[in-house]
Parts: structure tokens; C-alpha cells; sequence
């Protein structure tokens, strides 16, 4: 056996994060297991264990371009099964503070589909893969470690049973890397303190924003020059925000979002008036279409980071990634992507270990939070803006001041100055990190477009 190949990994929940790791891992271990709860569908169905998946998501540019590195072919794959390709400022009509930005060819490309459909073609490409098998139908229950509890082992878990009434056998089964995977409510936490570890102390930013989803038919012979529209809403005094965004089959997503409890209904009139309010484009819109779900509402969108970079004492061979490690305000759309760059930075620190995995874990939590830490302070530095989010403190120092003022005079220049505008897409999907922005010509621009503003 070759030394950089090991035994098996384990991978708890066939999350977007968990079907990251195990493509990634299935490069390193003769055997990637991921147990999951739920019976996983063969077809782009909901399931019981992810309803956040019918709501709306999107795959950031640095996304797609991880997925293509990872399972090549897939973005064409996913095309032919519906999904919509559009350029991020030809095809996307944008208002935002209150002004229509221009549209123009970036070569920006984005891919829309559904959650369900991107997972469904991910899951069906790893159920081919030779060294990765899905154990359904299975709860993790705790963490297996060696006598000095110094290293984790495996998992106990049980099987869920056809009668309840059936009395649940604990087993276990060893690894030689053990994910977490298991989302927001991982109990990760709550097991580390029953292997005489600390839990992780927690950043929670919550701006109280709620939104809600709706699936409608895309009318017949429909002409515009946009395939998506994205109105944001704009601190401290207009807290709503709406999207048309396309998927697979002719559906259009409408979301529509309120910050600070400013929540859009989900009986009709409310919907209706919500939409109303978001201006005559956004809505003639949706009156155009014929809505085939009821809405969907959605709230506890805090960001919450889980802060296991920090610990002084962690586990060798247990890691913790995706939204077990950090959930986003999911308006944001972060996730999955954050996701991806996670587990890729996962299988940066294996390649690096020359054979040794004793040691990957902590430096691979380390690497998810630089990972994070971009994401985090575009999603919470925006939510920070609205007057009654909680958590979290703005740090009141002239580099922070400076910080600040400047990110506003970008957001002002969007409209006027196309290279101010692809410079801050390629952050804000998360392609470069937020100090390009900060780049000499980026900076002079800014800076030129707000004495003349």
C-alpha cells in the first residue's frame, strides 16, 4: 500500500460539507464511509434531515470553480439538466442603494439550479466512486477514542429503527480520520467535554433577519434583459431586499428578506403587499408568473462561528468543518462555498503530513478559520450595519473607521466604475480576499469616484 493512503475515513452527514470531504478524501483513504441519518434519495428530492434545502442557494464563483477541479465535467452535467448559466453582471439586474447598477459583459460566470439538484449530481457521482459508500438510516451517537483519550478512534452510532418499539443496539466502528459534517446543530461540543476536552467558545452575530421562498412557473415566452434579478436592501433605513434567481426546469426562486424583525409574511395578502413594496419592476415580475409552491418562511439566520481554531487541546484525528464549524446568515449564500475551500484546505494539510495524520486535525482547524475569517467579515460586517443586530463588537480604531468608510465609498462606486465592481464580485464570491480592494489602482478609483460623487 502505497504511504500516503490510508485505511478509513469517516465522514458524519452527507451535507454539501460532508459530500465535499468525502470527494476530497477519497483521494487519501482506501475507504470513505459517510453516515448519515436520513435514506438519501436517488433523484433531486427533499429530505427530512436538510428542509433548509428548499429554500434558496447558490454556489459562489470560487465554488464553481472548486467543483470543477473536483469532479470535472459536472458544471456541463448540470446544465443539461436545467441549470442556468448567466454572466454575474450581464444577466443579473441589480438595485442597490436605491440605484439600477449598469449591466455590462464581465465573463463572470455563475451556474443557477436548486440545492436539491446540485446535491443529487454530486451524491451520484460519489456513489460510483470506488472507495466511497453511503451507510444510511444510521445516527452517530458519540465520539471513540484511545485510553489516553489523546486520539480518536471511531464512532458509536445507531441504527434507525423500522418500529419504534425496537430497542436500538449501540455499535461502533473505527477510523482512522473521523469528520463532522453534522451542520449547525453538530454536538461536537457536548462530546468534547465527555473526552475531558473544552467546548469552543462562540461568536454569534444576529442582524434578525427572516425571509421567505416561493417557487413559480417563468411565464411563457418571457423577454427581458435580465435572467436574475437581486434588489439589496441597504443599512440602517431600508431593510428589505428581494430575488428572482432561476432553476432547473423553467422555475424561478422568489425571495424576499427583511433585516432587524422585519420579517415578509407567508399568507398571500402579506406576501403580495411584501412584494409591492420592493418596486414595480420586482413585482410585475412576479404577478407575470404563476406560482406552483406556497411560500416559505424562513428566520434564525444568525451567524455563529464555533471557535475549535482556538482551543489549546484538540484530539488527533477528529476535525470539524462546514456549519458545524461556522453557519453563515444564509442570505449570503457562503456556505456551500466555504464548504468547498474547508474541505479542499482539509486535504491540503493530509498531502502535507508526509504519511502522518497525528497532527492534520489541529492544523486543519487552524486553516478553516483563515478560511472563514473572509467570509465572516463580509457577512457580519454587513449585518453589523442594521441598528438593532446583536453580538458582536465594531472596534472603534482608525484602522477599523478607515475600514469602513472605505468599504462604503466601494459600494457607492459600484455604479459608476466597472472595474471597482468586478474587483468587488471577486471577493465577494469569495474568488480573492477582501484586501484586493485595498489594491493601489482599486483604491485610487474609489477614492477619485468619491470626490467627484
Amino acid at each position: 500500500m502505497r504511504n500516503d493512503i490510508r485505511s478509513r475515513a469517516i465522514v458524519m452527514g452527507a451535507s454539501m460539507a460532508g459530500l465535499w470531504t468525502a470527494r476530497v478524501l477519497a483521494d487519501h483513504f482506501e475507504q470513505v464511509l459517510v453516515l448519515e441519518r436520513d435514506h438519501l434519495p436517488d433523484g433531486a428530492e427533499a429530505r427530512p434531515g436538510a428542509p433548509q434545502s428548499r429554500q434558496y442557494h447558490i454556489l459562489l464563483r470560487r465554488g464553481l470553480q472548486l467543483l470543477n477541479e473536483l469532479f470535472p465535467g459536472m458544471e456541463e452535467e448540470l446544465i443539461a439538466a436545467g441549470a442556468v448559466p448567466f454572466d454575474a453582471t450581464w444577466d443579473v439586474k441589480v438595485r442597490t442603494r436605491g440605484r439600477w447598477l449598469p449591466q455590462f459583459k464581465s465573463g463572470q460566470w455563475l451556474v443557477s439550479c436548486s440545492r436539491l439538484l446540485l446535491e443529487a449530481t454530486m451524491r451520484r457521482r460519489l456513489r460510483k466512486h470506488a472507495r466511497i459508500r453511503f451507510v444510511e438510516g444510521v445516527e452517530v451517537v458519540g465520539l471513540e477514542a484511545d485510553e489516553q483519550r489523546l486520539r480518536v478512534s471511531g464512532v458509536h452510532f445507531r441504527r434507525r429503527q423500522a418500529q419504534e418499539n425496537e430497542a436500538a443496539t449501540i455499535e461502533s466502528l473505527a477510523a482512522d480520520l473521523v469528520v463532522d459534517a453534522l451542520g449547525r446543530r453538530s454536538p461536537t461540543p457536548t462530546w468534547l467535554e465527555s473526552l475531558g476536552y473544552t467546548a469552543p467558545q462562540e461568536s454569534v452575530i444576529d442582524s434578525f433577519l427572516g425571509y421567505v421562498t416561493r417557487r413559480y412557473r417563468q411565464p411563457k415566452n418571457f423577454q427581458a434583459d435580465w435572467r436574475m434579478m437581486l434588489l439589496t436592501a441597504t443599512p440602517p433605513h431600508m431593510p428589505r431586499g428581494g430575488l428572482i434567481f432561476p432553476e432547473e426546469n423553467g422555475v424561478w426562486v422568489v425571495m424576499m428578506a427583511g433585516a432587524n424583525k422585519d420579517y415578509p409574511p407567508t399568507d398571500e395578502a402579506g406576501f403580495d403587499e411584501f412584494a409591492q413594496s420592493l418596486g414595480p419592476e420586482f413585482y410585475t415580475a412576479v404577478r407575470s408568473a404563476e406560482p406552483i409552491s406556497k411560500p416559505i418562511g424562513y428566520r434564525g439566520t444568525d451567524s455563529r462561528w464555533r471557535h475549535y481554531e482556538r482551543l489549546e487541546r484538540w484530539p488527533d484525528r477528529f476535525v470539524v468543518l462546514g456549519d458545524a464549524f461556522c453557519g453563515f446568515n444564509p442570505i449570503y449564500g457562503q456556505g456551500m462555498t466555504v464548504a468547498a475551500m474547508s474541505a479542499m484546505a482539509l486535504a491540503d494539510e493530509i498531502r502535507r503530513s508526509s504519511g502522518q495524520l497525528d497532527g492534520v486535525a489541529k492544523r486543519a482547524e487552524i486553516a478553516f478559520g483563515k478560511v472563514t475569517k473572509g467570509a465572516w467579515l463580509l457577512a457580519t460586517g454587513a449585518d453589523l450595519e442594521w441598528p438593532e443586530t446583536i453580538g458582536g463588537e465594531r472596534s472603534n480604531g482608525p484602522a477599523e473607521r478607515f475600514g469602513r468608510w472605505y468599504i462604503d465609498k466601494v459600494l457607492s462606486a459600484l455604479a459608476d466604475d466597472q472595474r471597482v465592481r468586478l474587483a468587488f464580485n471577486d471577493v465577494n464570491q469569495l474568488v480573492k480576499p477582501i484586501a484586493s480592494l485595498f489594491a493601489p489602482e482599486i483604491m485610487l478609483r474609489v477614492l477619485l469616484h468619491s470626490v467627484k460623487a
